[in-house]
């Protein structure tokens, strides 16, 4: 017998609307539901953090942003006093690893790029907290356990004087960077560039990528210390074009200096990651700082600091300069094998 025929029976419009009717009163029910734990969670963060009435954040960021998004958050909780320790990477990452020793323990929140929050995270000074504002960031953007998110992307970019070079000068790839003309001190190079160097090399391949780098190499870079000093001798002329950090570029362009930026493929996107620290003395304060930074009035201020926000649901102009290029997340887990690449990038460039 054909079970199917013998008992094929029609389903009414009538029926069909009552079990939609249900499944709609469902699902409210259960928006409704989730709204109300979210208001919970968030007015006992909030007394917790009326309690604490302090946050200690450690970041890398520049001064005047850190600041900016500090003044921000004391406005939207104003019992709150929110103090920074702004330090270079290393600096920031040592302290907080001689702290973590001696059994201090001062700080909130860490604010640092994804290598370092994966020694971070292996030395088990993160404590876990899955912000619910992170459900708007790709997987590439934080960490799979929860320790830490990416408040925003810094791509690695080619700047350029404008005086000198058009954007047609520019390669699309970086072999580009190996014709002849680059020859001789034209490239500024951060000697500083072991995460995107570990990251080109698996992008690439590591026999093309060891190749590639042995000719660019070759071309006689012109080599400096930080992003920063590069952006600004691009601009004084002292080489056509050099590697920078979009932030550094924006500005001296809205000061009305000769530079732009091109995105160079592979453009390796580096994590400015946010997490909070295992021992925090004002946890609620922190969860809550975690919240703010990730949400979408948070990386606003990021957009109005020229950085690229992580978050996916963000529609600004910076992002609309980015249409078309490729972006790498820079993959953390190389983070493993640091002192091998940076025995592997010295040895290249040959530095001391």
């Amino acid at each position: 017998m054909d079970y199917r025929k013998t008992n094929k029976r029609k389903t009414s419009p009538a029926s069909i609307s009552a079990v939609l009717l249900i499944l709609l009163i469902t699902a409210l029910t259960a928006g409704t539901a989730c709204g109300a734990a979210e208001e919970e969670r968030v007015a006992k963060l909030v007394e917790g953090a009326r309690a604490e009435g302090k946050l200690v954040v450690y970041t890398t960021q520049p001064v005047t942003d850190a600041t900016r998004i500090a003044k921000k958050f004391e406005e939207k909780y104003p019992f709150v006093k929110v103090e920074l320790f702004r330090a270079a990477t290393a600096t920031v990452l040592n302290k907080l690893l001689a702290e973590a020793r001696a059994k201090k323990h001062t700080s909130d929140i860490v604010y640092i790029a994804g290598f370092q929050a994966s020694v971070i995270k292996k030395e088990g000074l993160y404590a876990p907290y899955l912000s619910p504002e992170s459900r708007a960031y790709q997987p590439e953007y934080k960490d799979p356990e929860g320790y830490w998110t990416a408040s925003f992307i810094n791509p690695y970019l080619m700047g350029y004087n404008t005086k000198m070079l058009t954007r047609k000068d520019i390669p699309e790839t970086f072999e580009g960077f190996l014709h002849p003309r680059w020859k001789g001190k034209k490239i500024g190079f951060d000697t500083d560039q072991v995460e995107w160097f570990a990251n080109m090399l698996k992008v690439m391949g590591e026999e093309k990528g060891m190749d590639f780098f042995r000719k660019l190499v070759a071309q006689r870079l012109d080599y400096r210390l930080g992003h920063t000093l590069i952006t600004t001798l691009v601009t004084a002329g002292e080489f056509p074009v050099g590697t920078v950090y979009l932030r550094a570029v924006e500005e001296k362009k809205k000061g009305g200096a000769a530079i732009d930026w091109v995105g160079v493929a592979p453009v390796i996107a580096k994590e400015m990651t946010i997490g909070l620290t295992t021992h925090a003395p004002h946890p609620n304060t922190g969860k809550l700082f975690v919240d703010f930074v990730l949400s979408r009035e948070g990386q606003m201020i990021n957009v109005s600091l020229h950085q690229v926000p992580a978050r996916q649901d963000i529609d600004a102009d910076i992002l609309k300069k980015f249409k078309g290029i490729k972006f790498y997340p820079s993959d953390v887990s190389l983070a493993e094998k640091y002192a091998a690449y940076s025995k592997q990038w010295s040895e290249l460039l040959k530095l001391p």
